[in-house]
């Protein structure tokens, strides 16, 4: 998972702190702040992470931990009713891709909503899953890096190996309280 220096940014203001208050926090110049969220700044990985740290507050959990495991699936060659049905029986809103054994993206309400001026009994989910795929993070992934995702993401898919192992909802955060 790559954090942009937009997502940094954005982070750094719902903090409610300023270039130079992250600086002081972190150990580095304002300008260092300024530049990474810019863009022209390439950070070592170490600096990366204490940023985040400062910023997402670590709640200590890691995505294994509060992920749906086992999250029903749909085949990419299933028809979109039936990914409907799915969604609708489990009171989802939205489902993992499957081509065989391997993970190929999301499909959202969002996505069927968009299509409904097609027969939604022919056309197959994989021609109209979301095109940007499906964010995937490992399950060791800290939940403080994945919190700010969702506010631009339905879900994250967890894998290992990659393989799908569970998925995190923002109903999933809640476990966090």
């Amino acid at each position: 998972m790559i954090l942009t220096s937009e997502d940094i940014q954005n982070l750094r203001q719902r903090r409610g702190l300023t270039q130079a208050e992250l600086a002081t926090k972190v150990g580095v110049s304002q300008s260092y702040i300024a530049r990474l969220e810019r863009g022209s700044l390439d950070p070592k990985l170490s600096l990366v992470k204490k940023i985040v740290e400062v910023l997402t507050g670590e709640t200590g959990r890691v995505c294994s931990e509060i992920m749906t495991s086992n999250p029903t699936t749909v085949d990419a060659r299933e028809t979109v009713s039936a990914a409907v049905l799915l969604m609708q029986k489990h009171n989802y809103s939205q489902l993992p891709v499957m081509r065989g054994t391997q993970l190929i993206g999301l499909i959202t309400e969002w996505d069927i909503i968009r299509n409904l001026q097609h027969n939604l009994h022919e056309i197959s989910v994989q021609s109209i899953m979301s095109p940007s795929g499906a964010l995937m993070v490992d399950e060791n992934t800290s939940v403080d890096i994945i919190i700010p995702l969702f506010e631009k993401y339905q879900a994250v898919l967890v894998v290992n190996q990659g393989r799908i192992q569970g998925i995190i909802t923002r109903t999933d955060l809640l476990k966090l309280i």
